[in-house]
């Protein structure tokens, strides 16, 4: 019986360390860390007009700030607005606004832990069109995406 009862307790054992191995390896494993850009929060940003040379007030920017929230800090951050998304691709609006959709960006090199930046995200792609068109550009969504400082 004794051989029997020690035969059995084996056999079990053996079952249930290929089950737990997995997840006891899982947990010494850290997960990858989750990426920085959607982390940060857009304190506010207002659509501008900007001079182009002696054009004034020909091109839009966005002008705002931008807050991390985190304990790290992080490098590379850029901020893409697109002015004109909705005529992205479709003739008749301009080759640039055609192509990038009236893309303005600002590049932030490094954003410390818990403090904002104000930025401005300007280009040469997002021009304003004539009051007699009538066209508006979108509402602004911004687009973030950075890295995490090690």
């Amino acid at each position: 019986m004794k051989h029997h009862n020690a035969a059995l307790v084996a056999f079990v054992a053996l079952s249930i360390i290929p089950v737990c191995a997995p997840v006891a390896r899982g947990q010494d494993q850290s997960a990858p860390p989750k990426p920085a850009g959607p982390t940060l929060r857009i304190v506010n940003d207002n659509l501008m007009k900007v001079d182009d040379g002696d054009c004034i007030g020909c091109l839009y920017a966005v002008k705002g700030s931008i807050y991390n929230p985190n304990s790290n800090g992080v490098k590379n951050v850029v901020i893409r607005y697109y002015i004109w998304k909705k005529w992205m691709g479709k003739d008749g609006h301009g080759s640039a606004v055609k192509e990038t959709g009236g893309l303005v960006s600002a590049t932030i090199k490094y954003l410390p832990p818990k403090q904002t930046i104000d930025f401005l995200a300007i280009s040469h792609d997002a021009g304003v069109a004539t009051q007699k068109s009538g066209l508006m550009p979108d509402p602004i969504s911004a687009e973030v995406t950075a890295e995490w400082d090690e």
